[in-house]
């Protein structure tokens, strides 16, 4: 995690148009559409900020303390948001908390080397679970506060020696549910799902070689009475698609290989306000921010592509989405030749999306999770990419 000495800010001019749907400015902060940076994120302390030769000695690259990726962030059932990620260069497992969204402390979750939280959820039972892989291994965590965490051991249906990784995880009525994968890291992936009462003890659901071949999970909603899961299909390398799961219970897990998800990467899913199931994410190559929406979970629509989801000759991707009083909010990027700009799109039926506009606090930055709370949304990720990875909070409205 290096970053160029002297790197300059800018606007992108490869950065999408405004949607045709766009509101004329106003004088308040919009929810959703005008971002403010916190005041603080506190980083751990590695590389020194010293000057290091790079790669093959050929220019002095500048090495930024205080590097970690916030990979999650959710608001804590005593008040308050807790966050994790991990920091390099041992990749140890860390978390943050904050009173009030704008002020984040740093918290050590164990120093286990090669151990990546990446998701959380809050029960009922008071207790906010985190979950990710540790080595070959997925592992949970358990905290009340979000500062002291109690690492637990996950089975896997397999004798080890091959990745099984949790990548998202839900709380539902009768205690969490997990999803992710198990396979080599840039080969072909195989559907898992865990459960467990408490997130503390869990239990592996049984394999199923047809509705779960070839596929990862990447994230799971409650809906109605039961779940709905969404994953990718094809190796990392060679991904195709995507594919959805329902089931009653988060043990019996029905597949739907619906052509809706043909050619694209759904990467988050939320319950809408106004009814039904949205999902996020990007066609294969990054081009365009794409959504799906359905009634059911079961039948999916891909709504008509849209200037705002576009980028005119660059890149562009949600990350994920959240249901915040009558509306969805997407989060994502755009990028041009190097360097991304973090941003947002709101929706009121899942079909037409306004982006947000862009302000210097976005810049360099990449958004990666999203969560109710402060002014209205908090969103977590990371400034400064591809050179470094610097953890920073998002508020909007902006203060």
């Amino acid at each position: 995690m290096l970053a160029l000495a002297g790197a300059l800010l800018g606007c992108d001019a490869t950065a999408p148009a405004p949607s045709p749907l766009a509101r004329a400015p106003s004088t308040a902060p919009v929810l959703g559409m005008d971002w403010g940076r916190a005041a603080s994120v506190e980083g751990p302390a590695n590389f020194q900020e010293t000057v290091s030769p790079s790669f093959q000695g050929v220019h002095p690259i500048l090495r930024f303390a205080g590097q970690a990726m916030m990979t999650d962030v959710i608001g804590l059932p005593g008040g308050g948001f807790a966050a994790v990620g991990y920091a390099p260069p041992d990749w140890q497992p860390v978390s943050w908390t904050s009173a009030d969204g704008a002020t984040w402390s740093l918290h050590s979750m164990g120093t286990t080397e090669f151990t990546f939280p990446v998701a959380l959820a809050s029960g009922s039972n008071g207790t906010t679970v985190a979950v990710g892989r540790a080595g070959n291994a997925p592992v949970a965590w358990t905290t009340v506060d979000g500062t002291a965490w109690q690492r637990h051991a996950v089975p896997v249906l397999g004798e080890g020696g091959i990745a099984e990784r949790m990548m998202t995880i839900v709380a539902g009525p009768r205690g969490y549910v997990a999803g992710g994968s198990v396979g080599p890291e840039l080969a072909d992936r195989h559907a898992r799902f865990w459960t467990s009462a408490d997130g503390s003890a869990w239990e592996p659901v049984p394999d199923d070689p047809v509705s779960f071949a070839n596929a990862e999970v990447r994230a799971i909603t409650a809906f109605e009475d039961g779940f709905v899961a969404v994953g990718v299909v094809g190796s990392m390398q060679d991904r195709t698609g995507s594919v959805v799961w329902t089931s009653p219970d988060g043990v019996n897990w029905t597949r739907i290989d619906d052509p809706a998800f043909d050619g694209g990467i759904a990467v988050a899913v939320v319950a809408a306000p106004f009814g039904g199931l949205v999902a996020v994410g990007s066609d294969l190559d990054r081009r365009e921010g794409l959504a799906w929406t359905s009634p059911d979970g079961r039948s999916w629509l891909r709504p008509p592509g849209e200037v705002s989801r576009q980028s005119r000759g660059g890149y562009v991707w949600m990350t994920d989405v959240v249901a915040i009083g009558d509306a969805v909010i997407g989060i994502g990027d755009y990028q041009g030749l190097q360097r991304g700009t973090g941003t947002s799109w709101v929706s009121r039926d899942g079909t037409s999306w306004e982006r947000a506009r862009t302000a210097p606090v976005q810049e360099q930055a990449e958004f990666y999770a999203i969560t109710p709370g402060g002014p209205g949304a908090i969103v977590v990720g990371s400034y400064g990419a591809p050179d470094s990875y610097l953890p920073r909070v998002w508020l909007t409205p902006s203060r």
